[in-house]
């Protein structure tokens, strides 16, 4: 009864052109509470959590486990990622007479809900990307998310692990587990540099941490002075990228190979090798990876590029409410060539309005947008007048900034003269909105180049 309900409320939505992400679940599990652990089961069933990246990640594994041979994949695309979520996914992956028409499976899980759904599903693997600082209203400080996750109860599920960030590569000792990471590469520090350190001390014996190299927060080689704690070794390790060829070099099992790069952001770095030591975990060969990964991009609604009037636009999303991962799109900016305009569209909407908290803008490293190549920092939104605020406490010139409320607006008077990339930063409940901006920029652009 279950089963087939969620299926009829899925066809119905599909019909009316709804998407249908959640409901069909709900109404399942409302009927069968137990609804997860009676769906037949795929072959592969994947689970991606973590605070940051895991919906790139998702949508990346898919469409990789796809181009490898482990189709048909079904997967919660959209992000819905709560228990209901995972349930529809689920029913997508079945037949009305509950026999799998999925090969694999692949399931972005929020970290509230991994010890309540791998053992359900009975995930055969489960990929955490990082467990890093999240908003207030949610998860906060990363123990508490370490905990959570920790106590799932999935013994024959393997883990793939971020060798580099030092709490979530400690879940789950008992479960079997690759590490991935990636080696020092230019432009790296020997401290954290973000306002933001959670893990400043050694978890041993709270000596302070020393590191070979740090890519962001406290992402890197790190060791301990005084007990000789240190971070994992990774199975799978990044060990040369180069932007221009757009290849890496990855260090499998000892074995050195080059392998198509997916986007030369560090975060995308550190989510293709989470995927290739996942596709290694399931024995995928280097060879088939090397034919495959140029094939798969992370998804539009998180990052864009578009060439206009000479010019490129990087549509990147950028949640409010959660400084670190902001930071690191600060970082990857700053570390961009050229001269650069940047449109901060970051609000705190959501679906409850506003949040009315505005500490998180002064936990993220506005910093790192002074100078750097920056030409013009345009500040939008309802929380235009914070964002101005912190840049001016950052050190930025106030001639440098625009600060309009309006978007659409602000993209009339930006400065587009002798600029190489615009970087549009949107925020999760902006999509449509972003790509108005977009739209008016690439207008405007090409009308200049004409």
């Amino acid at each position: 009864m279950a089963l087939w309900t969620a299926k009829a409320v899925y066809r119905v939505m599909r019909l009316l052109g709804k998407t249908g992400s959640y409901l069909p679940g709900r109404l399942a599990l409302r009927i069968c509470p137990d609804y997860l652990r009676h769906v037949q089961r795929a072959e592969h069933i994947v689970c991606v959590s973590g605070t940051d990246g895991k919906t790139t990640t998702t949508n990346m594994t898919a469409d990789l486990l796809e181009k490898c041979g482990y189709g048909p994949v079904v997967t919660n695309r959209t992000g819905s990622n709560t228990e209901s979520g995972i349930a529809a996914a689920m029913t997508v992956s079945v037949t009305w007479r509950n026999r799998s028409r999925a090969k694999s499976v692949v399931l972005e899980v929020d970290e509230h809900y991994v010890p309540i759904v791998c053992p359900k599903i009975q995930a055969d693997y489960l990929l955490v990307t990082a467990l890093l600082r999240d908003s207030a209203q949610r998860n906060a400080h990363p123990e508490y998310v370490f905990n959570k996750i920790n106590r799932t109860d999935q013994p024959t599920m393997q883990v793939i692990l971020n060798a580099d960030e030092m709490r979530s590569a400690a879940l789950l000792p008992q479960n079997k587990r690759i590490y991935f990471g990636v080696g020092p590469l230019p432009g790296d520090t020997q401290a954290p540099e973000n306002i933001i350190n959670d893990y400043p001390l050694c978890p041993v014996c709270e000596h302070r941490l020393a590191y070979e190299y740090v890519h962001y927060a406290h992402i890197g080689k790190a060791y301990c002075p005084a007990c000789g704690f240190h971070t994992p070794e990774a199975d799978v390790l990044v060990t040369a990228v180069d932007r221009e060829t757009m290849t890496i070099q990855v260090s499998i099992g000892g074995q050195e190979y080059d392998l198509p790069l997916i986007n030369d952001a560090l975060f995308n770095i550190y989510n293709e090798a989470a995927i290739i030591a996942l596709l290694t975990a399931m024995g995928t060969s280097p060879a088939v990876l090397r034919d495959t990964l140029g094939q798969i991009f992370p998804p539009e609604t998180r990052l864009a590029y578009l060439q206009a009037g000479g010019v490129t636009i990087v549509r990147m999303l950028a949640k409010s409410n959660n400084s670190l991962p902001i930071s690191l799109l600060f970082d990857h900016v700053r570390k961009a060539p050229g001269r650069k305009l940047v449109i901060l569209a970051v609000d705190d909407a959501s679906e409850y309005g506003s949040s009315e908290r505005i500490g998180w803008i002064y936990d993220a490293d506005h910093e790192f947008l002074n100078g750097n190549g920056i030409v013009q920092i345009a500040v939008t939104g309802r929380r235009c007048h914070d964002h101005m605020v912190r840049l001016l406490l950052a050190g930025v010139p106030e001639e440098r900034l625009l600060c309009q409320a309006d978007e659409l607006e602000a993209v009339k008077t930006v400065t587009l003269t002798d600029i190489d990339t615009i970087f549009l930063l949107q925020d999760l409940t902006s999509y449509e909105l972003a790509l108005q901006v977009e739209e008016a920029l690439t207008k405007r652009l090409e009308e200049a180049a004409t």
